[in-house]
């Protein structure tokens, strides 16, 4: 895992399409804002997890 420390206002750039720039940072919280092609699907890892769970929960279930 590559760890960059990023002030408000900096920006990181993915494979030269996907921007990800602090947008501010209120006390433990940071805002970050994502402008990518719209080919490219962002999802937050929490909601992925509990997707990914409820499918494979599901064919669990099937194969019984």
């Amino acid at each position: 895992m590559l760890v960059l420390r990023r002030k408000v206002g900096e920006s990181i750039v993915l494979d030269g399409v996907i921007n990800i720039s602090v947008l501010a940072v209120e006390g433990e919280r940071v805002k970050i804002g994502i402008s990518a092609p719209a080919d490219v699907t962002i999802v937050r890892e929490e909601l992925l997890r509990i997707v990914t769970d409820a499918v494979n929960n599901s064919a669990s279930a099937q194969q019984l």
